[in-house]
């Protein structure tokens, strides 16, 4: 009786640990779904910038809900955040390219971790099963 019961706990931490982690799987992934999101939305913005003329009056986002009026002075370049607090000069397109190779890597990302939760969650399945089986049989 003695072995069920080890073995009964045994596979009850197993299924906590697996359910931990299966819990900051999803959590990682509604991050990096809230990324593309992000990004989809930055480059429908560049694709709206292009449009606007030297000159035009905008409102800048300072703050959720907060906006300040400026002129657009030279629509041919943006400065973008390469990381490192560093920031480079480039064109609309050169940006849009770089948000789409960024897009594609978290998206090859997501792919692997919604492969991986799937693996994990049909090993929680099984643990769950032995766990009902043992319990059952008692």
């Amino acid at each position: 009786m003695e072995a069920k019961e080890k073995k009964a706990q045994e596979l009850y931490m197993e299924f906590k640990v697996l359910e931990q982690h299966i819990k900051q799987m999803q959590a990682q992934l509604e991050a990096i779904t809230h990324q593309l999101l992000e990004l989809h939305s930055t480059s429908n913005s560049l694709d709206e910038f292009k449009r606007i003329n030297a000159g035009t009056e905008i409102f800048l986002p300072l703050s959720s809900g907060i906006f300040a009026k400026a002129s657009i002075k030279d629509t041919s370049e943006l400065l973008v955040n390469v990381g490192a607090n560093t920031v480079v000069k480039k064109d609309i397109d050169s940006a849009k390219t770089l948000i789409k190779s960024q897009i594609e890597e978290l998206k090859i990302i997501q792919a692997r971790m919604v492969a991986e939760l799937e693996k994990m969650t049909g090993h929680a399945s099984q643990i769950e099963a032995q766990l009902q089986k043992l319990v059952s049989e008692e």
